[in-house]
């Protein structure tokens, strides 16, 4: 069984309006809303990078203690040769918030595989040793497609893989088909049509479907609330999280209802 089987955790770039301005300089403080998100039911954050590397001491001291663990640091670090500071930063803050698990990205050029790679195992190697390594499966990066991904995959050793089951673009059973157990967390973000985030209520039958196929697969892993019905359009915090609630509901009871 995959660990942390079937838990949701709270994505924080959900509620930042400034996650795709120029400077992404974060809005709010998490620390604020941990005791909201332990008491309505998640089983952790998944922290935006910039709410801990953008944070003063106090705020960072504050999501060290943190009532509800740090279950993944979402982390946009660059694996090129010249990023090396920014690496160590995020190897630093996550052995601070003792974070279980890192997400990050590779770029997008095929010719730098064996750099972000090389780069990547040199980084790997200054985290704690139970601290899972999550390589998103993401839009514009070497790993947008199954077939590269898992051929990536296989230099990597200890690599897990996300992929967004709920989005339009591909199917969970082709990922499933070539990476296999490696996937092990789930980014929620429901686009039927590619564009508008929806409620996973709005559309029951096609998220259903979705769910189904991971069903199908096996899968026993984690999921994020990463986007919700309402981001990009207005950005208000308490619609935002109302969604939230709404889809981490609608995972809930189906999850209740595969586990009988």
């Amino acid at each position: 069984m995959t660990r942390d089987a079937g838990s949701i955790y709270f994505g924080t770039i959900l509620l930042e309006r400034n996650r795709w301005a120029a400077g992404k300089e974060p809005t709010y403080l998490v620390s604020d809303w941990i005791s909201r998100l332990k008491r309505d039911g998640f089983d952790g954050i998944e922290l935006w990078e910039n709410h801990a590397v953008r944070a003063g001491s106090e705020e960072l001291d504050k999501l060290t203690a943190s009532a509800l663990p740090i279950s993944v640091y979402n982390s946009y670090i660059s694996f090129d040769d010249e990023e090396e500071e920014g690496r160590e930063l995020a190897a630093q803050l996550i052995r601070k918030l003792g974070a279980k698990a890192v997400k990050f990205n590779f770029g997008k050029e095929p010719e730098n595989l064996p750099m972000y790679i090389r780069n990547w195992k040199q980084w790997a190697e200054r985290l704690p040793g139970d601290c899972r390594l999550l390589c998103e499966c993401h839009p514009n990066t070497v790993m947008e497609e199954p077939q590269a991904a898992a051929a990536a995959l296989k230099a990597m050793d200890r690599c897990e893989a996300i992929i967004h089951p709920f989005h339009s673009l591909g199917s969970p059973r082709d990922w499933f088909r070539h990476l296999g157990s490696a996937i092990t967390h789930a980014h929620v973000q429901f686009r039927p049509d590619g564009k508008t985030f929806q409620r996973l209520s709005a559309q029951p039958s096609e998220a259903a479907e979705r769910l189904d196929m991971l069903k199908e697969t096996g899968y026993n892993g984690s999921y994020t609330l990463e986007f919700v019905e309402g981001t990009g359009q207005g950005e208000e915090q308490e619609k935002l999280y109302e969604a939230a609630l709404d889809d981490m509901r609608f995972l809930r009871e189906w999850l209740a209802v595969i586990s009988k």
